[in-house]
């Protein structure tokens, strides 16, 4: 006797299976299993290169239905190949991509240069064109370069309802954008930036802010505009977000440089509830970490955000664009009134004001929220290993009345001890990090804390960031 399945149970015995490979081999099982796991094969799309994209999008221009079953993209595979002569004839010659380009174009030149730019072979054009078609995409994962005008007029002709997003809102589901910047994007060999802008200004990632259904954003090399910026280039009243416009609930910003705290996107939304930010000095127009910058742009957020990371694990360089860098080790401020914050990841010099003495200004119990529940610190020296002992016994010790959702506790310094001619041991040439290990005395100094911990029903941790990464 055959056994029939329901098709949803085919479904979903489709879906457990991981690789794309094994998704595409079920539609050469039967015509009925064809038609059932096409859209199955479709829900993840990769593209590597133009012929990837090109395929795709002749696909779903055929087939509109396959449009609706991505619900994810991922483009940071995509990787430069030329366009021969006959393909690229091909390209230009195609009627339904003709028709599509008429369809999402606003002027003849507009068309000439995309087709022209399709030719090429360009990432930009070929994302621009594919994207307005995928009305249920969940996820975005996209790789970009500093100069993407297709990418950004379209998704401007989105945020404004123009065609050909004028009969619906766009992107209605879109949850997730992930943004990463790559400037070999569109070249076979490796580029040099040399002397060229290498970053995404933050003004750029604005339209996706104005998307109102997209929730997190992760981009890297985002940089704020700088003060010398010349007033003609200041954004407009029309393009900056009005406070609070935006639904986005958590933005991760990995080596970028906020010159002041990021405050057009922070800003802009309305329930911000996780913030990580990882500040890097090689963009050329980075000015340094401002700590007191993110202090204020994050006042807007007191009341709804729960994590926040800053500058976790940056780069900071001596010099920058606004000369001496002297900001990165600046007091952040207290963070008492964020009332609703959780987790924090903070560098010491940014948690406790100790740029100028050994023991901070304003203590320990006075700088965190008493919802906190994991504290991480991070780039503890050793020689503030003893006072920094003594500001977490003193939290400890009030944790039941101040702090008595605190859970854990992590510190995170240079505290490895490199074997070296000086202790009598000669390291092998590269193995020093392997055979480094925390230094004893520094499990000494924080053993009173362990035990408060202990006793309080805490959980404490000593962290390296060199061993971290073995």
């Amino acid at each position: 006797m055959e056994l029939v399945l329901p098709n949803d149970v085919l479904l979903l015995i489709g879906e457990q299976l991981e690789h794309k490979a094994d998704r595409c081999n079920l539609i050469f099982v039967s015509r009925h299993f064809h038609d059932l796991f096409l859209p199955l094969v479709y829900r993840k799309a990769s593209f590597y290169n133009w012929q990837d994209a090109n395929s795709f999008l002749h696909a779903i221009l055929q087939r509109p239905a396959l449009a609706r079953a991505v619900r994810e993209l991922d483009l940071t595979g995509w990787h430069a190949k030329s366009v021969s002569d006959d393909d690229c004839d091909k390209i230009q010659g195609s009627e339904s991509l003709h028709a599509w380009l008429h369809a999402v174009s606003c002027s003849r030149l507009e068309i000439d240069q995309w087709s022209q730019d399709l030719g090429k072979g360009l990432a930009d054009a070929w994302v621009a064109l594919v994207f307005p078609l995928l009305s249920q995409l969940r996820k975005l994962s996209l790789a970009y370069t500093t100069n993407s005008p297709h990418l950004e007029r379209i998704m401007q002709q989105a945020v404004d309802c123009k065609p050909p997003f004028s009969i619906q809102p766009a992107f209605r589901h879109l949850h997730e954008v992930s943004l990463y910047h790559r400037e070999d994007l569109n070249h076979n060999e490796h580029v040099d930036n040399v002397g060229r802008e290498t970053q995404l200004s933050s003004a750029l990632l604005l339209p996706f802010f104005q998307l109102p259904s997209v929730r997190t954003i992760i981009a890297n090399s985002v940089v704020d505009r700088s003060s010398t910026t010349p007033p003609s280039d200041e954004p407009t009243d029309d393009e900056k977000p009005r406070l609070g416009f935006s639904s986005i609930t958590d933005i991760d910003l990995r080596a970028s440089s906020g010159n002041h705290g990021m405050e057009m996107l922070v800003s802009s939304c309305a329930d911000l509830k996780s913030f990580k930010y990882q500040h890097s000095d090689s963009h050329v127009l980075s000015h340094g970490y401002q700590p007191s910058a993110f202090h204020r742009s994050l006042s807007h957020s007191k009341k709804s955000l729960q994590t926040l990371w800053l500058d976790n694990y940056g780069s900071h360089y001596p010099f920058t664009a606004a000369g001496l860098n002297q900001n990165h080790d600046e007091w952040f401020g207290s963070l008492v009134d964020f009332t609703a914050l959780q987790e924090v990841r903070v560098r010491l010099p940014n948690l406790l004001d100790i740029r100028y003495q050994n023991e901070p200004t304003t203590p320990l119990m006075e700088c965190l929220p008493s919802s906190l529940e994991t504290l991480y610190i991070e780039g503890c020296e050793e020689q503030y290993l003893g006072m920094l002992v003594s500001q977490l016994q003193t939290v400890i010790k009030s944790r039941k009345t101040r702090f008595p959702q605190l859970k854990r506790v992590h510190i995170e310094g240079a505290f490895h001890n490199a074997p070296s001619d000086d202790d009598g041991q000669v390291a092998r040439p590269g193995s020093d990090v392997l055979e480094a290990v925390i230094k004893e005395k520094i499990y000494q100094a924080a053993e009173p804390l362990h035990i408060d911990c202990a006793n309080a029903g805490l959980e404490l941790h000593l962290h390296d960031r060199a061993l971290s990464h073995i």
